[in-house]
């Protein structure tokens, strides 16, 4: 394993699998963190993850993409709602996966 800064190098892994996995499969106990996802306009792609795993879903993202989707420059859309957390990835994520390559916007809108 190659680390630099304390965080594996992408290089190393497949960033489009482990974030469908997440997305698709949720914690390892057979519980999903996201509840809803998709596109929910061209711009937005959109998950809804339950209060009670929205840490275990943030600590996973930044397993995936390193600590770097946090910078101080960087910011992202999420709202608040009744249940969940709702979070654009497009915003997240952006420049660290192509999202419409995981998730196509045809098979995939909201």
């Amino acid at each position: 394993m190659v680390v630099w800064n304390g965080v594996e190098k992408m290089a190393k892994k497949n960033c489009e699998l482990e974030l469908y996995k997440l997305i698709m499969e949720g914690a390892s106990c057979g519980f999903p963190y996201v509840s809803e996802f998709g596109w929910v306009n061209e711009y937005q792609f959109v998950v809804w993850v339950d209060y009670l795993w929205v840490k275990e879903f943030m600590d996973k993202l930044i397993e995936i993409f390193g600590d770097g989707i946090f910078e101080d420059c960087r910011h992202f859309h999420a709202i608040l709602q009744s249940h969940a957390i709702c979070i654009d990835l497009m915003d997240l994520l952006d420049g660290f996966v192509d999202i419409e390559e995981v998730f196509p916007k045809e098979d995939y809108k909201h």
